[in-house]
């Protein structure tokens, strides 16, 4: 892989795996120059923020010109992000989950990405006491970028790649087998287009939010960052023409933006496991991840505060014991159940899961509250 784990690249510092190194590109191809475009200069007063920087919009028009292909990256599906009201505020949010609704152009309806909630397109503001029918979308997903791209492109063959798209098994192989022959101009895709693709006539690779999910309240969303935008990165440039690959950023100067943009991995591993190491995270520490669930809020936060008390006194002695929480999950609500998490982080597993095997076996839980631990999660959500 061009961006290992931090954990796999770490056992290979410790001797625990074997490190094998290919620093260059199959058949000396150079790599895409990568530019990063400040999203903040494009903002006007009063304005949308554009989907395209002047940059990126004048770099397709002459890939396309030229007859080469261009890959367009942004990881969020829909047309519109939120369904927003300007007068009252009012936003669609979906009955079972902490989200607000995306937006579905084609469909011409509302959906959650959590639980598949679907309800149709109001014409007015829902609020009894507004009822605007100026009501709008705001954020921006694929279905919006394939649009605005044909309106700035007509002439430009322009198709869309995401799980909205691909509804049956052979759609991946067709639409990749179209690209790969040259009947399609512009792929406009969320991740599933990232990794693995090898086309020649590749070369542009536009990246419309690097920073989606830079923010995320978990401590590999730096991490996630840079291997996904390395990862796209890689698809350009990989025929006898140099490619190109246009970052469009809010937080330009981030070090998971700028490691991609100099496709630095070692750069970036000193730089993150120094953050890791302070906080005794993965890979130099263990997590174990608590999480508990009902229909009832106050009675899972209840339940939560009594877990924390327990744990407290079953943990005396582990050192370097750190015990965070209890507090709301990332994702409050899913599938009409609040969650609530308890974080443990220790240098050793086997002390800690021993305790924890222990105390969740005398553990008197509310009938309609679970827990679900989780050792060494992937995701905090």
């Amino acid at each position: 892989s061009a961006t290992p784990s931090l954990e796999s690249y770490y056992n290979c510092g410790k001797g625990k795996y074997t490190l094998l190194q290919l620093p260059e590109r199959a058949d000396d191809k150079k790599m895409p120059v990568v530019r990063i475009v400040d999203m903040r200069q494009t903002v006007r007063p009063g304005k949308a923020v554009p989907i395209f920087s002047p940059q990126l919009k004048e770099a397709i028009a002459r890939r396309v010109e030229q007859k080469e292909q261009v890959i367009l990256f942004l990881n969020r599906r829909g047309y519109s992000t939120s369904l927003q009201c300007p007068l009252c505020g009012y936003v669609a949010e979906c009955p079972n989950c902490s989200v607000s609704l995306t937006y579905h152009r084609h469909e011409n309806k509302l959906c959650c990405h959590i639980c598949a909630h679907v309800e149709p397109v109001p014409a007015v503001c829902p609020n009894a006491k507004c009822r605007n029918p100026a009501i709008r979308y705001s954020g921006v997903g694929t279905q919006r970028v394939e649009a605005t791209l044909a309106k700035l492109f007509p002439h430009a063959r322009t198709v869309r790649m995401d799980s909205d798209v691909l509804k049956r098994k052979e759609d991946y192989r067709r639409i990749l087998g179209d690209f790969r022959v040259g009947k399609i101009d512009i792929l406009v895709g969320t991740q599933m287009i990232a990794k693995g693709l090898h086309f020649p006539n590749v070369t542009l690779v536009g990246i419309i939010y690097a920073d989606l999910a830079l923010h995320q309240p978990d401590f590999r969303a730096g991490e996630r960052t840079f291997q996904l935008l390395t990862q796209v990165a890689g698809r350009a440039g990989r025929g006898d023409i140099e490619g190109e690959v246009v970052v469009q950023a809010f937080t330009p100067f981030h070090p998971a933006i700028q490691f991609a943009r100099r496709h630095d991995f070692e750069g970036f591993y000193a730089q993150e496991m120094e953050f890791r190491e302070q906080l005794k995270y993965p890979p130099v520490g263990r997590i174990a991840l608590l999480t508990l669930k009902g229909r009832n809020e106050e009675k899972v936060k209840f339940s939560a505060d009594y877990l924390k008390q327990e744990l407290q006194k079953a943990m005396v002695g582990i050192k370097d014991l750190v015990l965070a929480g209890p507090a709301p999950a990332p994702l409050l609500r899913a599938e009409t159940y609040y969650r609530y998490q308890i974080m443990l982080r220790a240098q050793r597993m086997a002390a800690l899961s021993q305790r924890l095997a222990v105390l969740i076996r005398s553990l008197t839980l509310p009938e309609d509250v679970t827990l679900a631990v989780d050792i060494d999660p992937v995701a905090l959500m």
